[in-house]
């Protein structure tokens, strides 16, 4: 087990069983992070140019030229306005957590720089603990569990890195000459917490990391035609092949799968299930609608 979740843990069990008295320094850093995330979320200080940071600079290229080029994607639904915000509090809970466990934690949110080739990637790295660059992540129940937690690992966070956490995670560390540790996850359900560890031969990962965000900088520069990344996947019910072709993970949560699909793509229940309550689903082909079931 981590040196870093043995602490936080040791610390929690102490806390449950008996109060202690919270260092007032940490509580006030706390209250200011607190702030700088709804101020983040709520206020509009968008940037006018586009610019490739360490925490979009692996993600799909495609999605990446929609962004560049101002298209117009159709937004988000409001809970993910929610999910954000918890997401940068349970950050900053974290940092309290392990700063009142004793954990070696400095350097948090230090603005770093990559440079190559006459260009630059900048970011905010989240923190630096025993000499390795660490990034804290909240994660829903399914990605706590088969990405961070025992039934993943770091194999499995870079396996479909849909959202660029290993070129995040690089750039922050190569840009100091530092080790990557990996990932600090808090389950955002449950409050559990996992360590998502860089294995010892960590540089093919590594390189494969860099030179996406690299390319990704490069082709943006340069103006690569548009290309979409992905195809539409075999829809499966229950195991079983429908017909039916769906957007896969990458492009569900893109926000700019309506004007890069276009008008064959359709949002509807779950075409074979017979629950009251269905999921819905990004349709690309509907082969098999689903039978409207005949009325006593």
């Amino acid at each position: 087990m981590s040196d870093i979740l043995i602490k936080v843990q040791k610390y929690l069990d102490k806390v449950s069983k008996s109060p202690v008295q919270a260092d007032k320094k940490l509580v006030e850093e706390f209250g200011e992070a607190c702030k700088n995330a709804l101020l983040k979320q709520f206020t509009d200080d968008r940037r006018s140019k586009f610019e490739i940071r360490m925490s979009n600079a692996g993600r799909p290229l495609c999605q990446l030229q929609m962004e560049a080029k101002g298209v117009k994607g159709e937004g988000q639904p409001y809970n993910v306005k929610i999910r954000n915000t918890f997401g940068d509090l349970i950050e900053a809970l974290a940092l309290f957590i392990m700063k009142s466990a004793g954990v070696n934690v400095k350097n948090e949110q230090k603005k770093v720089t990559y440079e190559f080739e006459g260009n630059k990637i900048e970011g905010k790295q989240d923190v630096e603990i025993e000499n390795k660059i660490w990034d804290i992540k909240s994660a829903s129940p399914y990605s706590f569990d088969k990405k961070f937690g025992e039934e993943g690992g770091f194999q499995e966070v870079v396996r479909d890195d849909t959202f660029g956490y290993a070129s995040q995670g690089f750039l922050y560390s190569e840009s100091q000459n530092k080790d990557f540790g990996g990932w600090i996850a808090i389950n955002k359900s449950t409050g559990e917490w996992a360590v998502c560890e860089t294995p010892k031969l960590v540089e093919p990962y590594k390189s494969e990391a860099i030179k996406k965000a690299k390319d990704n900088v490069k082709a943006i520069k340069d103006g690569i035609p548009f290309k979409r990344q992905y195809d539409a996947i075999e829809e499966t019910f229950r195991g079983k092949p429908t017909g039916n072709k769906v957007l896969g993970l990458a492009c569900s949560f893109c926000p700019y799968k309506l004007p890069c699909w276009g008008s064959k793509l359709q949002l509807l229940p779950q075409q074979q299930s017979k629950g009251k309550n269905p999921k819905w689903v990004w349709y690309t082909e509907v082969n098999n609608p689903k039978q409207e079931e005949e009325s006593a």
